[in-house]
């Protein structure tokens, strides 16, 4: 990650709360708590949800370290949302977090 600009995404970091629905159960939804420049590069689209046709893009997100990015997270770029799946430290140094995210349609 060392071209100039790369990171020129505005993302918003959401991060999952669960409430209580008054009968028992909980309602989830998510909370913005940071925003972070990335650079976003898609890797592939899986062909079958729920054994049905259909697609879901699966992307990489590349943010400047240390962020409070975690597994069940979301990331907001506008209107698209990306729920992310894993976060990795491709080379050690703990200059740049890559998430592996999976794009969420409404």
């Amino acid at each position: 990650m060392s071209a100039i600009g790369a990171l020129r995404h505005r993302l918003v970091q959401e991060t999952p709360v669960e409430t209580p629905d008054g009968l028992g159960g909980v309602t989830r939804g998510f909370i913005a708590v940071d925003a972070l420049w990335g650079a976003l590069a898609t890797r592939g689209a899986a062909a079958e949800i729920a054994d049905r046709p259909g697609a879901v893009l699966v992307h990489a997100i590349t943010v400047r370290a240390p962020a409070t990015v975690q597994p069940g997270d979301r990331l907001r770029l506008g209107a698209r949302r990306f729920l992310v799946e894993a976060v990795s430290d491709p080379d050690g140094r703990g200059r740049f977090l890559i998430c592996d995210c999976r794009e969420e349609t409404p």
